[in-house]
């Protein structure tokens, strides 16, 4: 469970909801699922940031932007306010959130249709809307056992400035219930709580920023350097003692951001009392420069000048498919897919064996119906039925006997993303970030020796946040969020204080945004007119694919990753006689030769395609294609008529199913009244 850290503590003001709207959807509706099933254990992992949050909100410091702005009377708003509602009254997954709630889904389609404007709302639709928007992010406990929220739910529309505000003084009631129910879960031994460096950073980098150059050599690092370790050791004794004033004992596990590990950060956590962490399987994989499966399932220990650390490793493959795949699925049937992996790791182990499943905490849910509810009571239901496995706490590893540890000689470095820093760092927009930060701390340096306690602690402080490892992921095009350039404003914000402290004017370049506003979101653009391509595999000519839609499919990791993006991205179109055209298109794709199946759905029939390089005309379920394979993977299907087409793939390599689109919302190809649009031909 994490946040950054959204306040900006110079303004007293915090800039994102976040925090408040996963606390009342998914902070307690996830240990609550659990609770029902007794015999089932988890560990969950708390971030010091998003505790420290939790409790403003609770102590009535948080001063958040948005909801501030939402219990205003709508006729009182100011230009300047409604223009940030519109950043985020909508943010609700649609599917999930927002069609279940008819009149929602009503005043969004209005929305839409206005150009993502609240410029043609009534005050009453404005106030339905905010009402909406926070009944929308309810969790199941809250709706089940607020009578408050049941009546405002069956209401559906006409709420009034009195019963929204009721409704935000109920949510806020609320917050003090979450961290003492997961206090009374570790009470009963149901639950254990790790944590993470406090702002979540990653640690590697903090401590020497060449480690980016250890997990992967060939990285583009920023062109200034400036020494972070002692921030590093701060990030992780001020998450040591705010844990143990919150919870009365000492952690005993962490999470590092990210998963972001190296033998110094092993050590630096080790002097703190840490007993066990957890990573991903590529860093194991590259630990013992293996790729087989069978190492994975095992609990392993690294010997620190500290005594000696638990080291686990995650399965990618069994986590991904919770984070990413059985959103998809019927409930019960994922669900027993889950326990038919399980099974099959427990038929062909020779000795008792470790699996670890870990994933975000808070992000997955909303893809999911009924925000995972049926998934997860289908799931723990399962898992109590099998007598040949049970869940454990990673504290307790070292209590069973038939579990043996194995000493790790090496640990390589990397995160749980591709084994790498690159989300983090390499990218210009990144690299810019980290540039910004050295010139502050360079200015900073020439004149700490001036400056008081109070000012030094809270100087301390900025540069902690601004160290947070989120303000690097949204930057790039690795991710993408509609919100962008207010991270980045949030990210420069800090550095911003920090001159501000030090009573300094503050750089042009700190004032100059990374990420501009204006960049929209490009991800799935439909087609303008009719193509005719030429298929040899090749986007041979510019113009032969200028008009078609296009998919660009590394924007769905917008929130997680997952594995590597072979496929990067999606075009497609229609010529006058109805032939369907596809071209898949990415840099790792270019380099790949044979042994490549293709699984394409469309709407839900499914087409296995052999890959090989060259052209090839074939027929499946009594429809022709025409393949071809050199840079891309262009498909010409003869005669496909329909308007409207649900689309999807699986690319396999060597066996291996390597990626899996789209992992959330349907892509539908849409050439409904595409005649219309193409009229002027």
């Amino acid at each position: 469970m994490h946040q950054p850290y959204y306040k900006d503590n110079l303004s007293n003001t915090t800039l994102m909801p976040w925090v408040f709207l996963h606390a009342i959807k998914d902070y307690y509706d996830i240990p609550w699922y659990l609770e029902k099933f007794p015999s089932i254990k988890a560990t969950f992992n708390l971030v010091p940031s998003l505790m420290l949050q939790i409790d403003e909100y609770i102590n009535g410091k948080a001063n958040d932007k948005l909801i501030d702005i939402i219990r205003k009377d709508v006729k009182s708003l100011k230009i300047e306010e409604l223009r940030f509602l519109e950043e985020f009254l909508f943010l609700s997954n649609e599917k999930n959130m927002i069609k279940p709630f008819h009149r929602y889904y009503e005043l969004f389609l209005k929305f839409k249709a206005d150009g993502n404007s609240l410029v043609n709302f009534s005050y009453e639709e404005i106030t339905e809307v905010q009402t909406l928007f926070l009944l929308s992010w309810c969790g199941n406990y809250l709706r089940e056992n607020s009578s408050l929220i049941k009546n405002l739910i069956n209401q559906e529309k006409f709420y009034s400035n009195e019963q929204k505000n009721q409704l935000i003084n109920e949510l806020y009631d609320f917050l003090p219930q979450i961290i003492n129910f997961y206090k009374k879960l570790v009470e009963k031994n149901q639950i254990a709580i790790s944590t993470t460096p406090f702002y979540h950073p990653i640690l590697p980098l903090l401590i020497n920023r060449n480690s980016a150059k250890d997990a992967k050599a060939d990285v583009t690092l920023p062109a200034s350097l400036q020494n972070y370790e002692n921030y590093a050791k701060l990030q992780v004794e001020y998450a040591v003692e705010y844990f143990k004033n919150k919870f009365d004992y000492a952690p005993i596990g962490f999470w590092p951001s990210e998963g972001s590990v190296s033998i110094p950060t092993v050590e630096l956590l080790s002097s703190n009392g840490v007993k066990w962490l957890a990573t991903d399987e590529e860093i194991l994989f590259k630990s013992l420069n293996t790729s087989n499966k069978e190492v994975l399932y095992k609990p392993y220990y690294l010997k620190t000048t500290h005594g000696e650390t638990n080291l686990f490793f995650r399965d990618k493959y069994l986590s991904d498919l919770i984070g990413f795949e059985y959103s998809k699925k019927d409930p019960l049937a994922a669900a027993q897919d889950f326990i038919s992996h399980l099974k099959n790791i427990y038929l062909n182990s020779k000795e008792s064996t470790l699996v670890s499943v870990i994933l975000d905490g808070e992000n997955a849910w909303e893809f999911y119906k009924n925000n995972a509810k049926e998934f997860f009571e289908h799931l723990y239901t399962l898992l109590e039925e099998q007598v040949w496995c049970e869940t454990i706490l990673f504290e307790d590893i070292d209590k069973i006997e038939e579990l043996k540890k194995h000493n790790l000689n090496h640990l390589a470095t990397g995160s749980w993303i591709h084994g790498n820093f690159d989300i983090w760092i390499g990218n210009s927009e990144k690299n810019k970030a980290w540039e910004l930060l050295d010139l502050t701390k360079n200015d900073f340096e020439t004149i700490k020796e001036t400056l008081n306690e109070t000012t030094l602690k809270k100087i301390e402080n900025e540069f902690l946040i601004a160290l947070g490892s989120d303000w690097f992921w949204w930057y790039g095009d690795d991710h993408y969020t509609e919100l962008n350039h207010q991270f980045d404003e949030q990210f420069r914000a800090h550095l911003k204080n920090i001159y501000s402290l030090m009573n300094k004017e503050v750089p042009t370049e700190i004032f100059t945004p990374i990420v501009k506003k204006t960049r929209k979101n490009s991800s799935h653009i439909k087609p303008t007119d009719f193509i005719t391509p030429t298929v040899d595999g090749n986007m041979s000519n510019f113009f032969e694919w200028l008009n078609s839609g296009f998919v660009d499919i590394k924007k769905e990791f917008s929130t997680m990753d997952s594995s590597s993006c072979v496929i990067e991205a999606l075009y497609y179109g229609k010529d006058k006689a109805n032939n369907l055209y596809l071209y898949l298109k990415g840099k790792k794709l270019e380099s790949l030769d044979d042994n490549i199946n293709l699984n394409i759905i469309l709407d839900e029939q499914e087409f296995y395609f052999m890959v090989q390089k060259g052209m090839n005309s074939i027929i499946l379920n009594n429809i022709n294609f025409n393949l071809a394979f050199d840079k891309g993977i262009e498909i010409e299907i003869i005669d496909y008529s329909k308007e409207k087409i649900k689309f999807s793939f699986e690319l396999i390599i060597d066996g291996k199913k390597v990626q899996k689109f789209p992992l959330y919302d349907d892509i539908i190809l849409d050439f409904e009244n595409f005649n219309l649009i193409s009229w002027y031909i």
